[in-house]
């Protein structure tokens, strides 16, 4: 909004005077004085709140709104997950139309931090952008929660491998820190981090001098040790001996039992740098054991691949290399950084437009104030010129008026000339355009051949899956003549032998087949049906069927063909239930 003009001035201060006389509302004025206490105490805050909620419901629809953001900004400081979107979804159509510009830059903020929570990178981008939009064009935005827009942005671009954005985003974040607080550890980490991925090591060494330098001067180490093994971590990366030496000295080494996956990795990191392998593999399967989520198992996998690729232990190297590359496909790097640059692209556009619609605003404008001086000139240059030919004599004015027509009549016929001549060029330009045509006719009729091949390649390639499709389904028939042959009610190891040997492709099991299965595995292993109970709790009917083929001896791929389940989730299956293998007789285990 350009508060220049008499408009725009009138209308802001009509939309300040709402505002204001809705803050006048005690409730609302409670609400504050709880989101501030929130800033230290959200869990303290959130029952505050609760206990407002049958208040709140009789008032105004913007008072219960606020009400309902306030809740979710709380829950987010309390680290409370959101389990849906439909609460924040309300609120954004609610405030984009009813909202002040602070409210709109609150909604999206805590959008963007539902959808981060979510796992919905491309969403979650969007929003922070739009409030990120709102703090940058409109006066009056909450600075604190424009720098912690930059510090999500920061996090969401690195999780998608967008480092030079995310450089970006820390870059204001640290801007943004240096004039709300004198020292921001996180606006420090995050621009070294960025750097050090865009592999500007110069940098990233300058950011995390500066934040290693203000840590040994405050005298408190043991207030920094997070950041201490984040600077040894990245230092460690950068073949930084020195610098990495000095936090090793400062960090506490007497960690706790429950110690977290990143004190692991920064030691895994510093050891091997070190060349030291024997310490850098025994903290690298602490972090691969501890690993909680797919991030951390990627991690810890692909550092453990690094340090027995080094020393050629080639059976090692392998086994966390497999496991490196099936943790990367799930993470789907790259389809998550075509969504995230999808939603990026969109926001820059629309960032743009808006910009270019402001400055061909102010443009037209003084265009317009140029055009009516420029006519006010003209009208008093020509009155005065008119008031000078009315001086003169009638004679002077016919001799004017005479050589205007002349001009005219002359204006006319060369206008007439060019018309000719356009005509003539889109005559010459329509039998170019034919003989164009004529051509890619041409060029179609080649095209059409083309696909009438393409399209009998294709009937053959039809042919030749159907055949195998019949095959297919004569080798189901197969096993299930041999399933009623050899009496498999009676004989246990053979309804197992069958099913080993029909899963080597796609097979579809009956139920009738299902139930012969676990009465054979029953069977063979009296305890084992108890001991899943126990193990596994509550579990689908799927989860069982993958279980009894682990116990009757099926391989991943076996057992993939079987039940029609994914690579990753039959891996992740047979990797969390690994005690279905173990050998020897079952005994129940007691938690």
């Amino acid at each position: 909004m350009n508060l220049k003009s008499p408009i725009s001035r009138f209308l802001f201060a009509l939309v300040t005077a709402l505002f204001c006389s809705c803050s006048n509302d005690p409730l609302l004025e409670e609400l504050e004085r709880i989101k501030r206490l929130g800033n230290e105490s959200p869990k303290e805050a959130l029952v505050m709140l609760d206990s407002l909620e049958v208040e709140v419901r009789g008032r105004s629809e913007y008072v219960r709104n606020k009400y309902d953001l306030l809740q979710i900004r709380l829950s987010d400081k309390a680290d409370i997950m959101p389990s849906s979107d439909i609460m924040i979804k309300k609120l954004m159509e609610y405030f984009e139309e009813n909202g002040t510009v602070l409210d709109k830059q609150e909604v999206y903020y805590y959008a963007g931090s539902v959808y981060r929570d979510l796992q919905d990178i491309p969403r979650s981008l969007e929003y922070f952008l739009k409030s990120l939009e709102y703090a940058i064009n409109e006066r009056g935005c909450d600075s604190v929660l424009m720098r912690n827009t930059y510090s999500n942005l920061n996090y969401q671009y690195y999780q998608v491998q967008n480092y030079k954005d995310a450089a970006k985003m820390a870059e204001k974040e640290l801007e943004l820190s240096k004039r709300l607080e004198p020292y921001n550890i996180t606006a420090y980490l995050h621009l070294g981090t960025a750097y050090l991925a865009l592999e500007k090591n110069i940098k990233a060494c300058a950011v995390y001098d500066t934040l290693l330098n203000e840590i040994e001067r405050s005298g408190n180490a043991a207030k920094y040790q997070e950041a201490l093994f984040y600077l040894m971590e990245n230092y460690s990366a950068m073949s930084q001996k020195e610098r990495a030496q000095r936090c090793f000295t400062l960090i506490d080494r007497k960690m706790p039992d429950s110690i977290s996956f990143l004190p692991y990795l920064a030691f895994t990191k510093y050891y091997e740098m070190c060349n030291k392998p024997d310490s850098a593999i025994l903290y690298g399967k602490l972090m691969f054991d501890g690993a909680s989520d797919i991030y951390e198992i990627y991690d810890a996998s692909k550092i453990l691949f690094h340090v027995y690729n080094a020393l050629n232990d080639s059976k090692n190297a392998h086994y966390y290399a497999n496991i490196y590359m099936m943790a990367s496909d799930s993470l789907d790097f790259g389809g998550r950084q075509k969504l995230a640059a999808t939603v990026n692209n969109g926001f820059r556009y629309n960032f743009d437009k808006k910009k270019e619609q402001r400055l061909n605003g102010e443009k037209e404008r003084y265009r317009s104030a140029l055009t009516i001086v420029v006519l006010f000139t003209i009208m008093l240059a020509c009155t005065a010129y008119i008031i000078y030919v009315r001086r003169r004599n009638k004679h002077l004015r016919q001799m004017v008026s005479l050589s205007e027509e002349l001009r005219r009549m002359s204006d006319d016929e060369q206008r007439l000339r060019n018309e000719v001549e356009q005509k003539e060029k889109e005559l010459e330009e329509s039998k170019e355009f034919l003989e164009k045509s004529s051509n890619e006719l041409k060029s179609v009729r080649g095209e059409l051949d083309r696909l009438n091949a393409e399209l009998s390649d294709y009937d053959r390639e039809l042919k030749s899956k159907e055949q195998q499709l019949l095959e297919k389904i004569e080798q189901n028939k197969t096993f299930v003549n041999l399933l009623h042959k050899t009496e498999l009610e009676g004989k246990a190891e053979d309804v197992i032998h069958a099913i080993t040997q029909s899963a080597t492709g796609k097979k579809d099991m009956k139920p009738s087949d299902w139930k012969r299965l676990y009465q054979a595995v029953d069977e063979l292993y009296p305890f084992f049906k108890d001991r899943m109970l126990i193990e596994l709790g509550t579990f689908t009917e799927k989860q069982m069927q993958v279980c009894y083929l682990m116990r009757a001896g099926l391989t991943n791929h076996q057992i993939q063909n079987i039940t029609s389940l994914s690579r990753v989730t039959v891996w992740r299956w047979t990797n969390k239930y690994s005690w279905v293998s173990a050998t020897g007789e079952y005994a129940i285990r007691r938690r």
